[in-house]
This record gives C-alpha cells, sequence and structure tokens, in this order.
C-alpha cells in the first residue's frame, strides 16, 4: 500500500471541512498542516477532526510558509474564489503532486486559465471540487442515459438560486456530467441585478435564465430566482422517456416500466436519507478517486479534473457573456475578466436599491463584514 498522502488546506471554512471528511473517512491521507488568516478559523478546524490518528496539523497563519515547510503531496484550496488562482499557482510552484480546488474554479476564465497552466508546468494534478459527479444517483442517471434507457436527451430543466457562478456551477457540470462530458457549444441568457449582490466577494444576479446546447443536440436551462424553486435535481426529457433526479434517487420513466420506476441506489459510505447523505458520499468517494489518481492507481479518468472545472465556469461566464454582448455566445469564451463585473462598472447594470451586501458573509468569523482581498 501507498504511503497515505500529506495534506495541506488552505483556507478552513466549511468547504475544506468537507475535503477533511472525504480525507479522513478514505484511509488514503493524513492532513499535517492548516493555513488561514483567522486562528479561530483553524481551532474550529482541529474540532472537526481531533479524534482522527491521521489528523495531525500543525497551523499556519501565513499559507506561503506552510507550502514552503510542510512537505505535503496534497494541497486543498478552500479560500474565497479570489484566492483560488493565487493559492492555486503558489502550490502548484512548491513541489506538491496535487492541488483540489474548490468551485467555481476561479473569479475569471483568465485566472482559471492561469491555474491551469501553472499545474500544467510543473506536472501538477488539478481537480476542482464538483462532488456531486460522484453521488450513486448521478451516476446511476448517467448510465441510464448512455445505455439509451430514454432515447436521445432533448432537455435538461433545473432550479437554482444565490448566483450562477456560486450555486449553478455545479448544475452546468451536472449537465456535461449526465450527457458524458458532452461540450457545450453556445450559451443564451439574461440576469436581473436591482440589489448590489456578492457572493464570496464576487458580483452576482438576483435573477437569472440560463440556456445552452450541447454537441449532443441537447439544450438544457437554469432558472435561477425565478421561482420559489431550488435544489440539485434535474428534470431530464428524451426521445423515448423521461428521468426525475434527485441527490439521492431518481424516477424514470419509459416504454418499459409501466409508469415512473423509482430506483434509490445505494450509497458506499452513508445511506439515502441520512443526514449530510450528500456531503459524506460525494466526499468521501472523492477523496478516494483523487488519491488514486495522484498515486497512478486509478481505473478510469478522473471525473472532476481542471479542465472539466473550467468548462463548468466558462458555461456560466458565457451566461454573463451573453447579458454583456446582447448575443448567442458562441463556446469557447473568448473573454477572460468577469463579464458581469464589467456590465456593473460600466453602468450597464445600476442598482435599484443600493447598498452592497455578501450572502456569505455568515462565513466570516470576528468582527469582518467584508472579504480582506489583499490577503485572500
Amino acid at each position: 500500500m501507498a504511503d497515505k498522502l500529506r495534506v495541506g488546506v488552505i483556507g478552513c471554512g466549511e468547504m475544506t471541512v468537507n475535503h477533511g471528511i472525504g480525507y479522513m473517512n478514505s484511509s488514503k491521507y493524513e492532513i499535517v498542516a492548516i493555513s488561514d488568516l483567522s486562528d479561530q478559523a483553524m481551532k474550529d478546524y482541529d474540532e472537526h477532526f481531533a479524534e482522527w490518528d491521521d489528523y495531525k496539523a500543525e497551523h499556519f497563519s501565513d499559507a506561503l510558509e506552510m507550502l514552503e515547510k510542510s512537505n505535503l503531496d496534497v494541497v486543498s484550496v478552500g479560500v474565497w474564489d479570489i484566492g483560488h488562482s493565487a493559492m492555486t499557482r503558489a502550490a502548484a510552484s512548491s513541489g506538491i503532486k496535487a492541488v483540489l480546488c474548490e468551485k467555481p474554479m476561479a473569479d475569471t476564465l483568465g485566472a482559471a486559465n492561469d491555474m491551469m497552466l501553472v499545474c500544467r508546468r510543473n506536472g501538477v494534478k488539478l481537480a476542482v471540487g464538483h462532488q456531486r459527479r460522484w453521488l450513486p444517483a448521478y451516476t446511476l442517471a448517467k448510465n441510464l442515459i448512455a445505455d439509451g434507457e430514454i432515447g436521445e436527451v432533448s432537455f435538461i430543466k433545473v432550479y437554482a438560486r444565490d448566483g450562477l457562478p456560486n450555486y449553478s456551477s455545479h448544475q452546468a457540470d451536472l449537465f456535461r456530467y449526465l450527457l458524458s462530458n458532452a461540450e457545450c457549444t453556445w450559451a443564451m441568457g439574461n440576469v436581473e441585478r436591482e440589489t448590489d449582490r456578492w457572493a464570496r466577494a464576487i458580483p452576482i444576479e438576483d435573477k437569472a435564465l440560463a440556456v445552452f446546447g450541447f454537441d449532443t443536440g441537447t439544450e438544457a436551462m437554469i432558472l435561477s430566482g425565478l421561482t420559489p424553486k431550488h435544489g440539485w435535481g434535474a428534470e431530464i426529457f428524451g426521445t423515448e422517456g423521461m428521468i426525475n433526479l434527485t441527490l439521492q434517487d431518481l424516477r424514470v420513466m419509459n416504454g418499459g416500466t409501466n409508469g415512473w420506476d423509482h430506483r434509490v441506489p445505494r450509497g458506499n459510505h452513508a445511506t439515502p436519507g441520512d443526514a449530510n447523505f450528500e456531503v459524506i458520499e460525494g466526499s468521501i468517494e472523492q477523496a478516494h478517486a483523487f488519491a488514486d489518481w495522484v498515486n497512478g492507481d486509478a481505473t478510469e479518468e478522473y471525473r472532476s479534473d481542471g479542465e472539466s472545472g473550467y468548462k463548468a465556469l466558462e458555461m456560466v461566464h458565457a451566461i454573463y457573456e451573453s447579458v454583456r454582448t446582447h448575443t448567442q455566445v458562441q463556446l469557447p469564451v473568448k473573454t477572460m475578466v468577469h463579464p458581469l463585473g464589467v456590465m456593473i462598472d460600466d453602468g450597464h447594470l445600476p442598482v435599484r436599491y443600493p447598498g452592497r451586501f455578501d450572502i456569505r458573509n455568515r462565513t466570516l468569523r470576528g468582527d469582518n463584514v467584508t472579504l480582506d482581498t489583499e490577503n485572500p
């Protein structure tokens, strides 16, 4: 058996706690170092994993010092989006084997491209945290589609909230996963931004309608904030049937099912219906696959590498670019900055109700109400 991978964590928030759940339960890692600007954040992180023998984290207030001193194999990046690129590039240049970066991959496509470039130059594997690709219901739906159980997929619909990059980068990734990594070829949409709304120090919209086309002939739609409905499921329509998908189960209807056939695939680490099923199952399976990929033991391609994460980000930025240019945007997207930010800066989206607020400020500690953008 290979030695356990030595993990360092940059940013001790709720997302890297999920990474830690995967690392500790997979028995393939040891967390040896954590870094955060907040001492309390690191103490809170310790409390989550204090009883695990493979948790032996030294604390660092400076991520670069941690990278220099801790002899790491793997780094988890869980700072806010604007820091993803800088921290990933620093980690990739430090002699490690792999980075697991939270989604959305970066704040701009240019920053995401820089991440992939530095990782390629240094021979570092880059993963993006779309852990739902390892949920058994998602994989069952993908396999049913690939096996032709509902014919050719014509349309997929999902409901969202809280900004396209923040929430719907997962859903854009879901579209691609269900369609066996089909390529998105075009996007068109619109947004409403009446409030000065942000998510992790990145501007977001109040509402959005996003439509995508794929090289399979499938179209897909995200309705974000337009109705009270939201969630991580999907309504999938094919030429010979339908699938209604949730995080934990699905219902399929076709010519052979005599109505809706309810299926609840079992997890390897948790049971559908359990509290936190999605986090436990998805995080642990992601960690197992990540370790096999890093160690060269994988029997299949890693499901959520940097390129895959980039394409999910590109899809939601394509919607913003459609709004900015009033066009149907053909992918790949050529604009490497944040199109929504450009529209805000040039007055294209005037705020009706002034007063900046960040929907993720609940994750900040102490008296902090904004992110220190000088120290991501």
